[in-house]
């Protein structure tokens, strides 16, 4: 039965927890679903359906019908809201009434059109010729070639050119200019693109495989067959100061094959917490800090105090007034200021979310500069950085790698703790600086030590990394080569048929 029936059922946003009655049936009517829509005050990003049971709130199950439609066809029941926004609903794995309702992510039907005859020829191509299968390598959304990922791909081009491996990027992003010209390089949305997507053995990133999809199209028979692809997680720092997902977590369908770590400390993490074996965890050090000669860095200028602040979860599509009253642009405001006030003789640089720059106001930045995509990557900017002011960014590992002095504005930790975790305890910093009352304090301090890290710091970094000879590609590459796929599908296709079987039978 496709429409299932239901005196009526109850909205639940993930963030704001307020409950809000639907009296109506739930269906896929696409005249029932814009009723829906426009019944509720739709908050960013998730919600959950609930239903009263015996005087109990429980998740709103659907029927086998609504979940097929659901979790495979999900983008047959978009719509589109006056603002702009998406809307949706979708099925999460375990057969729940969930809605999405985010900013558009440039999926055109276009694209779709492309997909599905894409998907077709791809797996036809794969039942018939399952051998020499590429491997797909991608970047934050597939809009950046900065990273450890890019890295790693130019490396194997270099060293390994008969070995298939394909870079995705998008048209329009800033860093394609620089690896046009290179063979193997896919535009993201292309037809070759949906192609590769069904075809690769193995995805290689820094991100979780849906940045080689479409941001939050969480739903749909590709992006299915993404969420499962057998992929190495190259990381983009140490892990500590945040919690990865809970699609990490070793036993899950969607946790990468190889997570890459940087120390014993680290695979110490991913092995005690997150449930991996050790050879599921291999210390390579990062693909990117093959860039980084560190007797050469400790010679370089270093005349820029770089503040980079990580970004919320939780504020994540809320409109513009909202995020101006918010803890986070509040705060982060107030440090800008309070630096500003003390006319250092470094160039105050601000590289932070889009949402962050645009808010600020031309008093605020004046003598401040705003680092965008445009202005270069990252990691050449790192080169002349002689203190890093951050949150919980992972950046910070690579200021400690660089032997740049770091200091910890943590504004907003008892939230960030209970919302999104960290692996150490955050009273208690490994290394460098952390805010307690004023940050021009903590300046002061760094200046005092004429921007060099601490005697202390500089003695215990081996402990955090194992390797310091720009030879991580070459590691991270024998790992590549020796994971056995064919047994990886054979358990993953096990652990899928579970799930199927559960999700029939479990009702």
């Amino acid at each position: 039965m496709i429409f299932k029936k239901s005196k009526s059922f109850y909205i639940r946003n993930r963030q704001d927890g307020g409950l809000f009655e639907i009296n109506r049936d739930f269906s896929l009517r696409k005249y029932e679903l814009q009723n829906i829509q426009q019944q509720v005050n739709w908050s960013p990003v998730y919600s959950d359906a609930y239903e009263l049971k015996k005087g109990n709130y429980v998740r709103y199950h659907l029927s086998l019908g609504q979940f097929i439609l659901l979790f495979f066809f999900s983008h047959g029941f978009q719509l589109k809201a006056a603002n702009g926004m998406i809307w949706y609903p979708f099925a999460t794995k375990k057969g729940y009434l969930s809605f999405s309702y985010r900013s558009n992510n440039g999926f055109s039907n276009t694209m779709r059109k492309k997909q599905s005859i894409a998907v077709i020829l791809a797996n036809a191509v794969n039942l018939f010729l399952p051998f020499n299968r590429p491997n797909l390598i991608f970047e934050k959304l597939s809009n950046r070639a900065q990273e450890s990922g890019f890295e790693y791909f130019q490396y194997v081009r270099e060293h390994y050119p008969q070995e298939n491996n394909y870079f995705v990027i998008k048209s329009n992003s800033p860093d394609l200019n620089k690896i046009y010209d290179k063979k193997k390089v896919v535009i993201h949305g292309s037809f070759k693109h949906f192609y590769l997507l069904i075809r690769a053995k193995l995805f290689i990133s820094s991100e979780t495989p849906g940045h080689a999809y479409f941001w939050r199209e969480n739903m749909g028979l590709t992006a299915n067959v993404v969420r499962t692809k057998p992929y190495v997680f190259l990381q983009h720092g140490v892990l500590g100061f945040k919690k990865l997902d809970n699609l990490f977590y070793g036993d899950r369908l969607t946790a990468p094959v190889r997570l890459i770590t940087s120390s014993q400390f680290e695979q110490d993490i991913v092995t005690r917490q997150l449930g991996y074996d050790v050879q599921r965890a291999p210390i390579t050090g990062l693909a990117r800090w093959d860039l980084i000669n560190l007797e050469q860095e400790r010679t370089k200028l270093r005349d820029k105090i770089l503040l980079f602040y990580t970004w919320r979860p939780w504020l994540d599509d809320v409109d513009d007034e909202t995020f101006v009253q918010s803890e986070y642009f509040l705060a982060i405001k107030h440090s800008i200021q309070q630096i500003k006030m003390m006319h250092l003789d470094k160039q105050i640089i601000v590289m932070m979310h889009p949402k962050m720059h645009a808010a600020l106001d031309e008093k605020e930045i004046f003598g401040i500069k705003l680092w965008t995509d445009n202005d270069g990557p990252l990691n050449e900017l790192m080169s002349s950085v002689a203190l890093l002011i951050t949150d919980y960014s992972s950046l910070a590992w690579e200021a400690y790698y660089r032997e740049v002095p770091v200091i910890f504005d943590m504004f907003d930790q008892q939230r960030y703790e209970n919302e999104v975790g960290s692996y150490i305890d955050l009273n208690h910093i490994p290394f460098g600086s952390k805010v307690t009352k004023d940050i021009r304090d903590n300046i002061q301090e760094v200046i005092a030590q004429s921007y060099h890290l601490k005697l202390a710091d500089l003695q215990q970094k081996h402990q955090y990394f194992a390797f310091e000879d720009q030879n991580a590609s070459q590691r991270i590459h024998e790992v590549v080569e020796n994971i056995d796929i064919g047994a990886i599908n054979r358990d993953k296709r096990q652990l899928i048929i579970k799930a199927i079987v559960r999700l029939i039978f479990k009702k």
